[in-house]
């Protein structure tokens, strides 16, 4: 290995190793800072390996298809040449059509790199965009290059499956007949690459539609056990992952707030994740919420990142400000329609790592006043804080229905499998019949960084709460 590289890598390691340490011994806004710093320093480093990758790739399959067509051109022009001169005549459009030919094709070549350039390009600068070009509303340059994210991300995992491909059937390629298969997937390697490339940009388009439509509103009905048949049922409206940030400005969140309070609902509860910056940043794009409004209270508890991208506390400021009530691992009793009930809400799981002065997952502290004749409601913005409920027998007596969002759905059709390996509960309604406690995990009524979601994962979740 070069010197030059090998010292390179060692200040890379060092560089990462310091941070490491400082994250450590730091707390509140001077962690938060260190950790924005060194998550972006662990993408960038990340992205430069996968960034050769893709470019080494795509470079290959643009030379191998010029190469090819080149080699056509030829073919076809030493015919054309053993033709009459009458033929000659009649079918060639220029003196030199293989040398003009060359040239458009050493053009497009040159098109294709530059393209493929600043498309990585744009993909690496994503990140700085939460910190600059900030305002209400998206900036163009920050959706193009967040969007791009999805793309590079889909682009680089269909292009390690065409590898798998091809170098599995590389091994057996001599031993299989010309029309297998296998010999097929060996001989267009450089078709499976720009297919790649295609199916990435297909993928980002198709979710970018997803989040320029309305969130879909999705019905629930629960019975609760604890309902008196004289009161009434129970309408809650939750909304999880709004991410206020750099790709989710006012005029998405003021209509969300509009189809939220056309569903009337009685209760409002917002699981979590609510905005990815600072509230000097982001302020008027939030202002909408503070017109959410339901007879019963609008009640909010923290995700991991309100730990992760802004001061929790100026964010817990705002909400109060706005007459949403911050469940800071604490509860509300409240009577709706004739029904007693106990609203809780916990701090995230995160909060403990996020070395924040008083805050930190307390669940004990959450329900100590929930009384076991209401029902009780928890807001725990993580599935897996609902697991740890399930699992207790005490907590699990206090609680008859968890809300949670966190996992997005997957967000993105490549990493479904993984929320499913990483939480307890994915999306949609579960029942535990063990402690007779209904937990629903919303997919979320927005998504993190790039504009970029399965079909239908932005969603409302109106549940109907029943006797």
């Amino acid at each position: 290995m070069n010197l030059k590289i090998k010292i390179a890598l060692i200040a890379i390691a060092l560089v990462h190793i310091s941070i490491a340490i400082a994250r450590k011994s730091t707390h509140g806004i001077a962690h938060h800072r260190l950790v924005r710093l060194h998550t972006v320093l662990i993408t960038s480093t990340v992205m430069l390996i996968a960034s050769y990758y893709i470019w080494k790739r795509v470079n290959f399959a643009i030379k191998k298809n010029k190469a090819h067509k080149s080699e056509s051109e030829i073919s076809i022009a030493n015919n054309i040449e053993s033709e009459s001169d009458f033929a000659i005549t009649e079918l060639l459009p220029s003196p030199n059509p293989v040398g003009n030919r060359r040239l458009r094709l050493l053009c497009l070549q040159d098109i294709a790199q530059a393209l493929m350039l600043l498309f990585l390009f744009l993909s690496h600068i994503a990140l700085f965009f939460y910190y600059i070009l900030l305002g209400p509303e998206p900036n163009v340059i920050a959706i193009t290059s967040l969007s791009f994210i999805a793309a590079y991300a889909h682009i680089l995992i269909f292009l390690v499956i065409a590898d798998i491909l091809y170098y599995s059937t590389r091994l057996i390629h001599n031993k299989v007949s010309a029309n297998s298969i296998h010999a097929y997937l060996h001989q267009n390697r450089s078709f499976h690459i720009l297919l790649a490339v295609l199916l990435g940009f297909l993928f980002m388009f198709g979710g970018l539609y997803t989040t320029h439509t309305d969130p879909v509103v999705r019905n629930a009905n629960i019975p609760m056990k604890r309902f008196t048949s004289n009161g009434g049922n129970v309408s809650i409206a939750l909304l999880s992952d709004v991410h206020i940030g750099p790709s989710v400005g006012r005029m998405r969140i003021a209509r969300i707030v509009e189809l939220t309070n056309a569903l009337k609902p009685d209760i409002i509860a917002i699981a979590g994740d609510l905005a990815d910056g600072l509230v000097r940043d982001f302020q008027g794009a939030a202002e909408p919420l503070c017109n959410l409004k339901a007879p019963g209270g609008v009640y909010f508890a923290t995700g991991n990142h309100e730990y992760m991208h802004g001061n929790v506390t100026e964010w817990f400021w705002f909400l109060e400000n706005c007459n949403i009530t911050v469940l800071h691992n604490e509860n509300k009793h409240i009577t709706v329609n004739g029904q007693k009930l106990c609203v809780a809400g916990a701090d995230d799981l995160f909060a403990a790592r996020a070395h924040v002065p008083g805050h930190g997952m307390d669940l004990k502290k959450t329900l100590s006043t929930c009384h076991v004749d209401s029902t009780n409601i928890l807001l725990a913005h993580q599935p897996n804080a609902a697991k740890a409920v399930l699992t207790d027998n005490y907590l699990s007596q206090k609680v008859n229905l968890i809300l949670s969002g966190h996992t997005h759905g997957g967000q993105m059709y490549p990493f479904v499998p993984i929320v499913h390996i990483a939480n307890a509960f994915v999306r949609g309604q579960y029942y535990d019949k063990k402690t007779d406690t209904y937990v629903y995990v919303s997919a979320g009524v927005n998504y993190f960084g790039p504009p970029i979601k399965i079909f239908g994962g932005c969603e409302i979740i109106f549940i109907t709460m029943s006797s």
